[in-house]
């Protein structure tokens, strides 16, 4: 390869590492999700267990690649439902549920401590 080439491939490659960076990878987790245990936000009373595979794994694909936006500095209700993703009797991942969509900056239903997900997924719950 001369060097032109190789200049060519080294500013192709350092102008793509920022754009990486950007591919959304939110939940981060290292378990497969086996259920989905819901629970009433206000009470902490369990509501539902969601074991069906294709839901499950769904939902755990979009809030994954999902845009965010951050909920810091909004004042908001706080969700219907709180979400425990497990693996087996592990808590993997925890997150709010809202019954309808909100937008809080970007509309969506699922919120975790300071951000809302762009995320509109109805769960079969009631």
């Amino acid at each position: 390869m001369g060097k032109t080439n190789s200049k060519f491939v080294f500013i192709f490659l350092f102008l793509l590492l920022p754009l990486a960076g950007c591919l959304n990878n939110n939940l981060d987790l290292s378990q497969e999700v086996t259920s989905i245990e819901v629970y009433k936000w206000d009470s902490e009373e369990l509501w539902s267990v969601i074991e069906d595979q294709g839901i499950i794994d769904k939902l755990v694909r979009e809030l994954d690649s999902a845009n965010t936006h951050s909920t810091e500095n909004i004042d908001f209700p706080m969700p219907d439902y709180n979400l425990l993703f497990k693996n087996k009797e592990t808590v993997l991942y925890e997150i709010g549920y809202y019954s309808e969509v909100v937008d809080l900056g970007i509309e969506g239903q699922y919120w975790e401590f300071d951000r809302i997900f762009g995320v509109k997924l109805e769960l079969p719950i009631d």
